[in-house]
């Protein structure tokens, strides 16, 4: 390698200076091995210090995964300690959650203890279904009330019935449906079924034993049967004998004046007994309704002429009239005493000047027909409004014994009603009116 300069001592033009390449070779690889031992250094020095770095890091990780996963599995979790902040957080936050599930998981257990202690105590039979219908939960009283042992197997919840009600029911629950409680006679007793859907797309149903209650029921019915019947006889006398006192007494006398109270009364006590064999009938069972085809509007106005006197004293206005069709298929002497006992307790309520309104309309695709009888009334208080069809049920006792009610007339009407598979709800507003309506099913009428 040489390198030539121009100048240098007078009379020389040129200067040349050269060496030889193995002397430039040499000191360039002395840089080069020192470079090259400085990096090996550098990088040996930084791979210890990063597997020093790790383990500090990391192993406290690896310690806390495996914290969380014996938490997720039940066991007692190990924590690790780690001088690292953040992972020391972590840590922390791990420890406080595995004690706020600790004392959840405790209430949860005494919580199941306490209810599966209630329901092993309960006199209803209780079983639980999975989405499946396999039985989950279940206690004694249902074993017994079913007719199974305490080690008998327990068939699934769609073969437990052979009812086809009951079989229906749990159908209805097991796909999420409102379900009416059945009732059903297995072994001689009287079974009332609810069910029930569960959140978890599982069913529940609660069975209870119903037969000391349906037998007390027909207890009753046969005593108010008898002694209604047996009251007939004396009071059909007692009218006859009063009458006759009133019509051959003075009139204005004392004596006159008692017949009439005597007779009122009991002719109010007739009709007491009257609706009391009329409901002890009808929840028997030994009515049954004899369908026909009939034009409820004209059968409303036939009721209604028997109260039209009445209504005209009081200034009180009736009409009727139909939407969408006015016939229907039910029992004509029952459709007539709905509407007979309807107009009789409007007409009470109603004060003069008032206004009884029937409106008739046909159910959406010919499923029923729906009939309304509005008045505007004195209306009925919330809190009594669930309880008007109950028998000798008042919501202002003075003003119906006042004007001679029996207490009995919308416990009829409910009754006969359902003896058609319809069903009946009442909406009212003090001072307002009260409005009654009534959906009957559509029916075919037997040749």
């Amino acid at each position: 390698m040489y390198v030539a300069v121009r100048g240098g001592p007078p009379g020389l033009a040129i200067t040349r200076v050269s060496t030889t390449l193995a002397a430039v070779d040499a000191q360039v690889a002395t840089v080069q091995r020192a470079f090259a031992f400085a990096g090996l250094g550098a990088i040996a020095a930084a791979a210890v210090l990063a597997w020093l770095l790790s383990r500090e890091v990391a192993r406290p990780l690896v310690e806390l995964g495996d914290a969380a996963r014996a938490i997720a599995d039940g066991g007692p979790p190990a924590f690790p300690g780690s001088n690292v902040p953040e992972i020391a957080q972590h840590i922390v936050a791990l420890r406080a959650m595995h004690r706020q599930l600790d004392q959840r998981f405790l209430d949860l257990v005494h919580e199941r203890e306490e209810t599966a202690t209630l329901i092993e105590t309960m006199a209803d039979g209780v079983v639980a279904a999975d989405a499946r219908g396999g039985i989950v939960m279940l206690n004694q009283a249902a074993r017994r009330l079913l007719g199974f042992g305490p080690d008998d197997p327990f068939p699934a919840l769609a073969e437990l019935f052979y009812d086809k009600a009951a079989r229906e029911l749990v159908a209805a629950a097991l796909a999420a449906r409102e379900t009416e409680p059945r009732e059903l006679e297995r072994d001689g007793r009287i079974l009332l079924v609810s069910g029930r859907a569960l959140p978890n797309a599982g069913a529940l149903l609660v069975i209870r034993d119903v037969t000391e209650l349906r037998h007390l029921e027909a207890v009753r019915r046969d005593f108010v049967a008898n002694v209604s019947h047996e009251l007939k006889t004396p009071l059909t006398s007692i009218v006859g004998y009063a009458e006759t006192l009133a019509t051959e007494s003075s009139a204005g006398t004392q004596t006159e004046r008692f017949a009439r109270i005597i007779l009122s009364n009991a002719k109010r006590m007739q009709r007491l007994v009257d609706d009391l064999l009329d409901l002890s009938r009808i929840e028997s069972g030994r009515w049954q309704p004899t369908l026909a085809r009939l034009d409820v509007v004209s059968l409303a106005g036939d009721a209604w002429a028997a109260f039209a006197d009445r209504a005209r004293e009081r200034r009180v206005e009736f009409t009727a009239a139909a939407t969408g069709g006015r016939e229907l298929t039910a029992d004509p002497d029952a459709v007539r005493e709905v509407f007979t006992n309807l107009f009789d307790n409007a007409l009470r309520h109603t004060p003069p000047g008032g206004r009884i309104v029937v409106s008739v309309e046909a159910a959406p695709g010919g499923g029923g027909t729906t009939v309304a009888v509005a008045d505007t009334g004195s209306g009925i208080a919330p809190e009594h409004l669930p309880r008007i069809f109950e028998r000798f049920y008042r919501a202002d006792p003075g003003r119906s014994r006042e004007e001679g009610g029996t207490g009995l007339g919308l416990a009829i009407v409910k009754h006969l009603v359902e003896a058609h598979g319809g069903r009946i709800e009442a909406r009212s507003t003090l001072g307002r009116g009260t409005t009654i309506r009534i959906f009957f099913p559509a029916a075919e009428v037997a040749v």
